[in-house]
């Protein structure tokens, strides 16, 4: 009921509680809601209808006031007024006219539902709605298990459900209250909605770290995050031993010493399934190793002269030099080697690995396995003996001899037996046996495989590195333990690894007690004459020089560089300033097996393959038209590394 006559006109309402009404039609723009309601009624543009009671304004003339205006204009009475207010739902504008209503709740939240009890996914929505009529407007207030939602004052609820605390009871509890807040009219509770969670599979949400040094004396807090429903459960363990009582989802060892070293996961379950989080490292952070000077020797061959050529051992120990060379290796990468060529440099780089310093050779390329591993250079004869290939010990043998304080060999490899049928002669050989050992230090080898013994190593068609390769560079760099670079590389393929590929396993083995690592840092102080050597034999930048063609008065700049980073053995020559003329390339002495290639591509580039093997010159020809008109001579081994001399002599 109306507080005064419903048939009063607007301009008839007594001043005190009309500037009450333009009080609570400018609260939250109520006024607008009321006005788009008039233009509907009217058929009215509703924009510029509200564009127009916005215009006229003051610190004294309001909107609100042009709206009431406007209605008076066109006989509004009370009456007309209030069934407009409820028409819009404005029930705490309608309450300065109207007498309290209290309030009806016209919708629960389980209308919209066949039960009372809801099923839901974690990850979800919870849409729930209800409605109640009154006035003064009810307010709303959603509850969960009776405890206040936060900021849930609506009619409508809508949350995600992200954890198995929020299964329950939902309601609202709907209030009427005075505009000035002084007197309760009304207090109801909706009906309640029972939610329940879906059976949901356990799910790692955060691992532990796979690795952590803490020092002796410190605290250290692990943990895992998991989700599922029913709520899951937490064990423990260090290297596969329960922990007893550690059944959260957090661990916490106070003062850590050398008894709490190893390997820590978390067992987690519920009615629907198991999972394992992975394993955590942790180690006492010990002081740290230097090293004099750390050197790598990297060989790639795939190019063979009687065997299947391979793909992706150029890619893998291009990428694992340039690795390398990052933290502060001095790399040595040659490509396709003879027999000779590897013993040779393999004899080379062992000349260099003196005490304190760090050694690391990698090997890609075609291998085989009896009794130990081999690795075939790219001149093996088709029927191979044990003689034509190069074994594991003979590498150590070379290697170790100067006691190195870490030698660390990496065989990216095939470990497969030669087939009897095609190759009965090698199973027939009697090998040499070679004898390898350090002299003083006995622990200081790492050797990793991409592969277990007598199993393959594979590469991926249309892949651009080998499988091993590709994990081994996640982790060749990292400033962890080197032990730890070949677990997590071994961890890293088997979770990659499916169907035939999974015959793959690689393995490494080690004498090392020290935690050293392959990011260990070098004494700052004057290279011996040893490294100093080395240090000439390696240096390579590009040059640039002046070549002249005298028959035709020509000259152009000749540039040298490595063709592909970081080999030695593979250099590029491009010729500049002559692109409106061919350029031809020949040895001026022909080699046993070609190593000269045109770049595809470009009439003004070629590239060379081991440029120490030329017997003479390089000849570069000039041509116009089809026909030549000069030629030169360019020494390209006056310009080639030193080291290239010195692994063909």
């Amino acid at each position: 009921m109306a507080k005064i006559s419903e048939d009063v006109y607007l301009e008839r309402i007594p001043s005190g509680m009309y500037n009450k009404l333009i009080h609570e039609l400018n609260k939250n723009s109520s006024w607008q809601i009321l006005a788009c309601h008039v233009a509907e009624q009217f058929g009215y543009q509703w924009n510029s209808w509200l564009k127009s009671l916005e215009q006229n304004t003051n610190a004294t003339k309001t909107p609100a006031d042009n709206l009431l205006f406007e209605l008076n204009v066109k006989m509004c009475t009370v009456g007309i007024l209030c069934t407009l207010l409820r028409d819009c739902e404005l029930g705490n504008v309608l309450s300065v006219l109207h007498y309290p209503e209290p309030s009806v709740i016209v919708k629960h939240p389980s209308d919209d539902l066949e039960h009372d009890t809801l099923e839901i996914s974690l990850g979800q929505h919870l849409c729930l709605s209800c409605k109640a009529t009154g006035i003064p407007s009810p307010s709303y207030q959603w509850y969960h298990n009776n405890i206040e939602l936060q900021k849930q004052q609506s009619c409508e609820l809508d949350i995600v459900i992200n954890s198995c605390d929020q299964a329950g009871e939902y309601n609202c509890k709907i209030s009427q209250i005075t505009s000035d807040g002084e007197i309760v009219i009304s207090i109801l509770l909706t009906k309640s909605v029972f939610v329940n969670l879906s059976r949901v599979p356990v799910v790692i949400q955060q691992q532990p770290p796979a690795f952590l040094e803490l020092k002796e004396g410190e605290d250290f807090i692990i943990k895992c995050i998991a989700q599922g429903h029913p709520e899951p459960h937490y064990q423990w363990f260090r290297d596969n031993i329960k922990l007893e009582g550690e059944i959260s989802n957090v661990l916490h060892i106070k003062q850590f010493s050398f008894k709490h070293e190893g390997k820590y996961h978390c067992y987690i379950n519920n009615d629907v399934n198991e999972v394992i989080t992975q394993r955590s490292y942790i180690m006492l952070d010990l002081p740290r190793e230097k090293a004099i000077a750390k050197i790598a020797l990297i060989i790639a061959n795939d190019d063979y002269e009687n065997h299947m050529c391979l793909e992706t051992p150029k890619n893998d120990a291009a990428k694992i030099g340039i690795l390398l060379k990052e933290i502060d290796f001095k790399i040595i990468c040659l490509m396709n080697l003879s027999l000779e060529q590897m013993k040779n440099a393999i004899k080379k780089f062992g000349d260099v690995l003196k005490e304190g310093v760090y050694g690391l050779f990698y090997y890609a390329g075609h291998g085989f396995k009896m009794q130990e591993s081999y690795m075939l250079a790219v001149d093996a004869p088709e029927s191979y003996l044990r003689r034509d290939a190069i074994c594991e010990s003979e590498l150590l043998a070379i290697l170790l001899q100067n006691d190195p304080a870490l030698l660390v060999t990496i065989l990216d490899m095939c470990q497969t037996v030669p087939p009897k049928e095609s190759n009965p002669d090698i199973h027939n050989e009697i090998p040499k046996v070679k004898e390898y050992k350090s002299r003083k230090n006995l622990r200081n080898l790492v050797q990793a495989y991409s592969t277990s013994s007598y199993r393959p190593s594979y590469e991926r068609t249309n892949s651009k590195y080998g499988l091993y390769a590709m994990h081994l560079s996640k982790y060749i760099s990292k400033n962890i333990p080197v032990t730890k670079v070949f677990e997590e590389v071994g961890k890293s393929i088997d979770r990659l690894l499916k169907g035939t590929e999974r015959n793959q396993i690689p393995m490494f083995a080690l004498t090392i007690t020290k935690p050293f690592r392959l990011t260990d840092a070098i004494y700052k102080r004057d290279p011996s004459p040893t490294l100093d050597r080395l240090n000439k034999l390696i240096a390579f930048s590009t040059k640039s020089i002046e070549i002249n063609f005298k028959q035709a008065s020509i000259s152009a700049m000749v540039v040298i560089s490595l063709f592909i980073e970081p080999y030695l053995n593979v250099i590029k020559i491009s010729v500049c300033n002559l692109e409106d003329l061919e350029v031809n390339f020949f040895n001026f002495v022909a080699t046993k097996r070609n190593n000269l290639f045109q770049t595809a591509g470009s009439k003004q580039e070629c590239w060379i393959h081991n440029p120490q093997m030329c017997q003479g010159p390089l000849v570069i020809s000039v041509s116009k038209n089809g026909a030549q008109i000069g030629a030169t001579l360019l020494h390209i081994k006056n310009y080639i590394p030193l080291i290239l001399e010195h692994i063909s002599t």
